[in-house]
């Protein structure tokens, strides 16, 4: 359960309650309606209270989000130590590394890091709910992994990353040097699925709209390091872009085409997450320490 509370001041008198919800504490109508129907979801000095309440100067204002009744029961904890980077009451952090899964899939029902985070969060008698992964990882990508611990935390993450406010910047090893004009742009090919394959994702016209910008940061003749981020979500973006533009990421399975070296995964870092803390605003920086292979 996730709890606001606000002291109503004098610019607040005779103001409605609803109108003081979205103003002071940012809530959307959704989550007005929906904490409408939660015993003690809004409360004004300890009472329950219509939205429709006049508001009073020194009036104690207390919202209490619950997401009891969505408990998703075939997530099953699974023990196991996580690398927090970040925590707090809404957010959680984690260090992902190659080759762990994100969520549960064919094949992996209790193995992967929403499992480890349920286990987590029953352990601290936090309620996991409902376990919140805000942008996932490929399989073979490491790095920076965030949960929201709460349904308001992740609608306001939902919003910041719609904004661009909320971002991740990667490291990335990519086949070959780039042209001495080519170190730093924008990449802006729609993306969309290989017709017949299940995983395999193409630049095509018919794709959705994706961009990725760039900076090659060093080479040493035979790859390069480039700083990656993406302004639109898609599927594999940053190796179909990168592969798109006669440079394939090191060790990618599906798009890459290693010729003078190799790597045993897809070289790809989530380095730093930036976003704003959903409820106190205060700007964060995360990172995660470069894998060996980046150094």
């Amino acid at each position: 359960m996730r709890i606001l509370e606000y002291c109503a001041d004098r610019a607040d008198e005779g103001i409605r309650l609803e109108l003081v919800l979205k103003r002071r504490l940012q809530l959307t109508d959704r989550q007005i309606r929906q904490l409408k129907y939660l015993p003690m979801g809004i409360t004004v000095n300890s009472m329950q209270q219509r939205t429709t309440y006049c508001v009073c100067r020194g009036d104690r204002i207390r919202i209490a989000f619950s997401d009891r009744k969505r408990r998703v029961g075939h997530l099953l904890p699974a023990e196991k130590a996580l690398r927090i980077l970040y925590e707090d009451e809404d957010l959680l952090v984690i260090d992902k590394m190659a080759g762990e899964i994100c969520h549960p899939a064919h094949g992996h029902y209790q193995d992967t890091l929403a499992n480890q985070v349920a286990a987590y969060l029953e352990k601290k008698d936090e309620d996991p709910a409902l376990i919140r992964c805000i942008g996932r990882l490929d399989k073979d990508t490491s790095g920076t992994l965030l949960f929201a611990k709460n349904q308001l935390a992740a609608g306001r993450l939902a919003v910041q990353r719609e904004e661009g406010i909320l971002y991740k910047e990667y490291l990335a090893l990519a086949n070959g040097v780039f042209a001495p004009e080519a170190y730093r742009g924008e990449i802006r090919l729609p993306i969309g699925p290989v017709p017949g394959s299940l995983m395999k994702m193409q630049t095509t016209p018919e794709g959705k709209p994706a961009v990725t910008n760039y900076q090659v940061l060093c080479s040493d003749g035979r790859c390069s390091l480039v700083l990656c981020r993406i302004r639109t979500g898609r599927t594999h973006q940053i190796r179909v872009h990168m592969a798109a533009v006669g440079h394939p990421l090191l060790g990618d399975p599906i798009y890459g085409n290693d010729t003078v070296i190799s790597s045993s995964r897809t070289a790809l870092h989530a380095w730093r997450l930036s976003l704003r803390q959903p409820v106190t605003g205060e700007e964060l920086s995360i990172e995660s320490f470069r894998p060996a292979m980046f150094s």
